[in-house]
């Protein structure tokens, strides 16, 4: 009896350890239990917080006419700004051409005043030359009267300097300034042609002097005068009857009278001129 006991005891495992070890955690119940319906939830709170399209998160009507306004803002400061950049930079053009006009306006002005005492000068030897013809012949002085024929057919034609005006007016320049000073500018190149336009009236009638004095007197001495030079040829006067002398003079004063209209624009040339500069000089404060 004993002996089965003892056998049947060897039989039966022996578990040495502990149901409930110390170190291991049984999950309760509570914890393995996961909710679907909650993790759902989570899920959908986790997903609406990153939607723009979510219902709390639409714009309205504030947030668009702040974001125009920004817009609007930006576009309209580059567009000045620029417009402000382009500004400074045509001013700096204008600058320039003004200061080269000024230039070419000073060079005329140099002309111009050399072109208006010739033409005292020529109109004065023209006057004695005229009261020495109406004289009779045999008092004239041949030197004198050489000398005032001299005159008479020498020409000092006005050559204006007008390079940046033409470029400035071919390349659309001109706007770089104010438009009263373009008018005043236009104005001036109006005048330009009507004393050039003088001038070349002024050389045809010396030079259709040229083939009647040809037969009157000799050119050689002109030629000598002309130059400077001392006179050392024959001071021959051909002309000694009193129809000749009157063709002869009446040819003299209509240089005289061209000189004189020329004159008349050469001194409205200059006024201009100085107008121009003082005008300039002004607007740009140069």
């Amino acid at each position: 009896m004993a002996d089965n006991t003892d056998e049947e005891h060897l039989d039966i495992p022996i578990n040495t350890q502990s149901e409930n070890p110390p170190d291991e955690i049984t999950p309760t119940a509570d914890t393995e239990a996961i909710n679907p319906n909650q993790e759902t939830e989570n899920m959908e709170v986790h997903h609406h917080a990153h939607d723009p399209a979510a219902p709390h998160h639409k714009k309205n009507w504030k947030s668009y006419f702040w974001e125009f306004l920004m817009l609007f803002l930006a576009v309209t400061l580059g567009f000045f700004v620029e417009n402000q950049r382009e500004h400074y930079i045509e001013h700096k053009r204008a600058v320039v051409f003004a200061k080269s006009i000024i230039e070419d306006l000073k060079k005329d002005t140099v002309h111009l005043n050399s072109s208006i005492a010739y033409s005292f000068k020529k109109i004065a030897a023209i006057d004695s030359l005229t009261e020495l013809m109406h004289s009779p012949f045999n008092t004239w002085d041949k030197t004198e009267f050489y000398k005032g024929v001299t005159l008479v057919f020498s020409t000092f034609p006005f050559a204006p300097t007008d390079g940046t005006y033409q470029q400035m007016k071919a390349s659309g320049s001109l706007r770089y300034f104010d438009q009263s000073l373009v008018n005043l500018l236009n104005a001036y190149d109006n005048q330009l042609r009507s004393t050039v336009f003088r001038d070349m009236e002024e050389q045809k009638a010396a030079w259709e002097l040229v083939p009647f004095a040809a037969l009157q007197i000799n050119f050689e001495v002109t030629g000598d005068l002309r130059f400077n030079k001392p006179i050392t040829h024959e001071t021959y006067i051909k002309m000694n009857d009193k129809t000749t002398i009157d063709i002869f003079i009446n040819k003299v004063v209509t240089v005289r009278t061209m000189r004189g209209r020329s004159l008349e624009e050469l001194q409205k040339q200059l006024n201009m001129a100085k107008n121009l500069i003082e005008s300039i000089n002004k607007e740009f404060h140069l």
